[in-house]
């Protein structure tokens, strides 16, 4: 499987401006072999071989073997560097890194219900380690990819959070997830040893998107390719925003790039879905709706002026794009 060329074409289009930072840098990446971490490498791939960045990508793997066994093509790139184990070993890594990308957390609901204090300590250890690692790999500048789980459930009144949406009086600092991600970015913040940009993360889909996982998009996605019946257990009117794999990677490339130290940029889209009028564009059978309270938070949606308006980006694709490109990867 590989990605639609249309869309790499627009990311390397959107990210003209970005090249010369780019070009023959050395690039490290945690969560490099996941959802986010594909879309990075088929990017890399293009970016090298059209535009001759000469980018070379170190990418921590717990399981490279497997990695080179389900996407071959992306793990034989010749610019690219595989290494075995998890955010805990890079004591053991050696080398230079011009820039760091350190997308690696483990986001299993289960966990953080099942094991919370694992949850939280891989979310830490992951900082502290990343810190380390830039510091004696003479790193000039990290991108962290946080969650917008940072802001906590989403007041009913406010439409979209921005980033200056702080001291939610409802965040659940028994949350491991979204209370050991606040934390992060603090000791990212307060220890980065070099130049440190904050991407919060929101819902996102396409190609690559896992099908098997606890997000709507995805179990929708799976239910129209076996062709089943999609439902719904709550009442569906929890409102989410899902922005495309593509929209994503120039996001994060240009707040590499771009953004303020020590700063923090949303990620993801102000335009907001229900889950059940999101079942609806997707199905092609029965959405079964069985009314259920939702005890999910109410809405889940971003405020994007801020990357806007600071780094000159914009959403490029429409829901309906974002479902008919993931059907047609899975097709």
């Amino acid at each position: 499987m590989s990605v639609d060329i249309e869309d790499l074409k627009l990311i390397a289009k959107k990210l003209t401006s970005d090249f010369e930072f780019y070009r023959e840098q050395r690039v490290f990446i945690t969560g490099g072999t996941g959802f986010f971490g594909k879309w990075l490498l088929e990017s890399f791939i293009y970016l090298n071989e059209v535009h001759s960045l000469n980018v070379s990508v170190t990418i921590l793997s717990r399981s490279p073997s497997k990695f080179k066994r389900d996407f071959p093509r992306l793990f034989n790139h010749k610019n690219f560097r595989f290494l075995q184990g998890d955010i805990r070993s890079v004591h053991d890594i050696k080398g230079s890194y011009d820039l760091i990308i350190h997308a690696a957390t483990d986001v299993s609901t289960e966990l953080n219900k099942s094991n919370p204090e694992l949850m939280r300590s891989t979310i830490m250890d992951g900082a502290i380690k990343i810190c380390e690692l830039a510091e004696k790999s003479n790193c000039k500048r990290i991108l962290y990819t946080s969650s917008g789980a940072v802001y906590g459930p989403q007041p009913e009144t406010m439409d979209k959070m921005s980033e200056s949406f702080v001291n939610n009086p409802d965040f659940d600092f028994e949350d491991a997830y979204s209370s050991a991600k606040r934390e992060s970015e603090k000791y990212f913040r307060y220890n980065s040893p070099c130049d440190i940009v904050i991407a919060r993360c929101f819902s996102f889909a396409g190609p690559y998107l896992p099908l098997n996982g606890t997000y709507a998009f995805g179990n929708f996605i799976n239910d129209h390719v076996n062709k089943r019946d999609t439902v719904i257990k709550s009442d569906g009117s929890s409102l989410r925003s899902y922005m495309y794999s593509a929209d994503l990677v120039i996001w994060l490339l240009r707040i590499l790039s771009s953004g303020k130290n020590r700063d923090m940029y949303n990620v993801g889209s102000s335009s907001s879905i229900s889950i059940k009028d999101l079942a609806e564009k997707i199905s092609t059978t029965r959405v079964k709706v069985l009314g259920a309270k939702d005890n999910n938070k109410n809405r889940y949606i971003p405020s994007v002026e801020k990357a806007r308006i600071e780094l000159d980006l914009k959403e490029n694709y429409n829901i309906e794009q974002i479902i008919n490109k993931t059907k047609a990867f899975y097709k």
